[in-house]
């Protein structure tokens, strides 16, 4: 999804420092005078927690997020508050990368010292001086898809939830190893009652940015199917997030590129041993209405090794308009 330019692109983002610098107790003062003087609200311990998932969110996530009803101006003056008092860090993304994406060009947000100390995250005092500009990019679309889908289930009402549980939360460890088999960008689950029943979706998401062929089992995507298929073969329902569950999550990757997209679906069929179910979409479908779930811009590759929707035409939504999952989803069984 790199755009040629004229000029090259910072691989570095520079992030906003603090005033003086800052060792572990200096940050610890700073968040006991806030949490004595009960100036942390209810939404800003929901912003620490969400940016422990996704690590990045723009001014625009957050206020989406955070204050759907309000203007970005109330978000900001928070957001400058929060980084004052060192729970924030902020930094400035290039323009051509966020509009390349069709994300608002604004500032990003990441955790400051005293965040990741509210976090009981690790804390040296040693302020990130920069950020690196893939990665953030890369981040900020997940945020993004996780932005759209609570922005989805918020339309449709109190009867529908979404849990969602970043990378390393998500991220398969088999027994004996160091380094995780399965890494998912996140893990989304939608759930909807109805009654005393609920209704289930949970989907890994994966954000697929790069150019390489995924025809080798040794190439990323060839791991990453063999990862999945390790996973769905292991006891997956011990995996922390998962043990109610009533189906192993779909695999929900977002790509760019038609060609890569028919191409990433043959490289499944060909290397895939287990009923992995995954669904293909194309950044720009998913972002280009104000619906996540009822874009019908879904191909799937399902267990049985068929593919619905190599046509533009014949590919689905994650959710049909009655508020049922799709076909497809709901007659996939472990």
């Amino acid at each position: 999804m790199t755009l040629s330019t004229d000029t090259p692109s910072p691989a570095r983002i520079c992030v906003t420092p603090p005033d003086r610098p800052l060792d572990k107790k200096a940050v610890a003062d700073v968040l006991a005078q806030l949490i004595e003087r009960g100036s942390l609200t209810e939404r800003d311990e929901q912003l620490l927690e969400y940016l422990r998932e996704t690590y990045v969110l723009s001014l625009d996530q957050v206020q989406r997020l955070l204050w759907p009803l309000a203007s970005p101006v109330t978000a900001y003056n928070r957001l400058q508050y929060l980084q004052r008092h060192h729970l924030l860090a902020a930094a400035r993304i290039p323009r051509e990368g966020m509009e390349e994406r069709r994300l608002p060009v604004g500032k990003v947000y990441t955790l400051g010292e005293a965040g990741r100390l509210w976090l009981r995250q690790g804390v040296d005092g040693r302020h990130p001086g920069y950020l690196k500009r893939d990665q953030v990019l890369h981040d900020l679309m997940i945020a993004e898809i996780m932005v759209r889908l609570k922005e989805a289930v918020r339309r449709r009402g109190k009867e529908w939830s979404l849990a969602w549980a970043g990378e390393q939360a998500a991220a398969f460890v088999e027994p004996g190893h160091d380094n995780p088999t399965a890494r998912p960008d996140g893990l989304a689950v939608l759930q909807q009652r109805r009654g005393d029943k609920v209704a289930a979706l949970p989907l890994f998401v994966e954000m697929d940015v790069g150019r390489e062929p995924h025809g080798r089992p040794s190439s990323d995507w060839g791991r990453k199917i063999i990862g999945y298929d390790r996973f769905y073969a292991s006891e997956w329902r011990f995996h922390a997030g998962m043990s109610d569950l009533p189906i192993f999550p779909l695999v929900a990757v977002v790509t760019h590129g038609e060609q890569r997209l028919l191409n990433l679906a043959d490289a499944i069929l060909e290397h895939r041993r287990q009923p992995v179910v995954y669904y293909l979409a194309l950044w720009q479908d998913l972002v280009s209405g104000d619906d996540i779930l009822a874009v019908p811009a879904w191909a799937i590759v399902t267990g049985d090794g068929q593919v619905a929707g190599r046509e533009r035409a014949g590919r689905q939504p994650l959710v049909a308009e009655s508020g049922k999952k799709t076909k497809k989803a709901a007659d996939e069984k472990k």
